[in-house]
């Protein structure tokens, strides 16, 4: 089945399913963090293109997993890592259901992500930084699995992480802080684009 296009509808058995149906939260604490988190407006800022290869650390039941697969289409891959086997199969499930093949979920431990070696584009964290037991082994083992030129974007709660933090731990597991988005302070999150420092590459 082809992957869907944000602006067409698809064939999905016998009905007709828009991409609508696809990014729709599925339940009322996705839509509130939908309104909090607006993904076009995330994934415009960070850059998420067509073809991208990605992976989301901390996909959960694929909130933002379904967003990234549409918008990286047919020829870009998401890999989606979480270290809950249930939710996995939640999320395994939700992009059968929605014939999203372009996506292949990673079972990761809380140190190391488990990420295919040097073939990502970026690495994506959206508002499960904090949950982190230990960011900075976790993002130093998922370091390898950037490209050169790869990026580590990271949305998270100012409540919950100050900036200060997030670039001092980021450092510290070989990444130079790129820019800062601050467009959704209102909302109390900021995004951060990290790249690998120099001396790492």
């Amino acid at each position: 089945m082809a992957l869907l296009s944000p602006l067409a509808p698809v064939a999905h058995g016998q009905d007709t399913v828009s991409v609508q149906g696809v990014l729709a939260p599925e339940d009322a604490n996705e839509a509130r963090l939908n309104r909090l988190q607006p993904p076009d407006q995330v994934l415009d800022a960070i850059g998420i293109r067509p073809g991208m290869t990605g992976a989301e650390i901390g996909a959960g039941r694929g909130r933002y997993v379904v967003q990234l697969a549409v918008r990286v289409g047919e020829t870009g891959t998401i890999y989606a890592e979480d270290i809950d086997a249930a939710a996995l199969e939640h999320l395994d499930r939700r992009c059968e259901r929605w014939g999203l093949t372009n996506v292949v979920s990673v079972l990761g431990d809380v140190t190391d992500p488990k990420l295919p070696k040097g073939e990502l584009d970026f690495i994506f964290i959206i508002s499960s930084y904090h949950h982190f037991s230990d960011p900075i082994a976790l993002l130093d083992n998922a370091r390898s699995a950037l490209k050169p030129d790869g990026m580590v974007a990271i949305g998270e709660w100012l409540r919950s992480t100050s900036p200060e933090e997030v670039e001092s731990q980021m450092n510290a597991a070989g990444y130079t802080l790129e820019r800062t988005e601050t467009f959704l302070e209102a909302n109390g999150l900021y995004l951060y684009v990290f790249r690998i420092a120099e001396a790492r590459r």
